[in-house]
């Protein structure tokens, strides 16, 4: 699988192995462990083509999710879109960075999920904004 040059400078080979394993396993990942409400899948598609309430993008895991006009801006090949499973909606976009602090620390995404604090699109200084704000959790550092 060929990545492009804007993904080259953001992930690492590590990570591009397991962005390579996700798509050709088709993986998604709950939020929480033990949650089903809320899934990350990874996006294989732009959100292009108009749908009822958005507009679809494909995603590992799930297939054609609806994602909402906010959120379908964000949508990118390769980004991480968190997702309610029982409407296959997209509510957040997440970079592999952001998605990587979110799974190691799942009580902030959490707590911004349920107060509807969590914005469209997360990205690394956000969720180290959620996490120091929610739970009082700091990020890893990226090294």
């Amino acid at each position: 699988m060929r990545r492009g040059p804007g993904l080259r400078r953001r992930v690492g080979e590590g990570d591009w192995m397991d962005i390579e394993g996700a798509i050709g396993g088709n993986k998604y990942w709950n939020v929480a462990e033990g949650r089903r409400d809320y899934v990350y899948a990874l996006a294989l598609s732009r959100a292009r083509i108009p749908a009822p309430g958005g507009r679809y993008v494909r995603a590992t895991g799930l297939g054609r999710v609806i994602a909402p006009e906010p959120a379908a801006r964000f949508c990118r090949k390769y980004r991480v879109l968190l997702v309610d499973s029982g409407s296959l909606t997209v509510v957040s976009v997440l970079t592999w960075r952001a998605f990587r602090e979110a799974m190691a620390n799942p009580d902030g995404i959490l707590s911004a999920l349920e107060s509807g604090s969590l914005p469209r699109y997360i990205n690394y200084r956000v969720i180290s904004g959620i996490m120091s704000r929610d739970s009082g959790i700091q990020p890893q550092s990226p090294h």
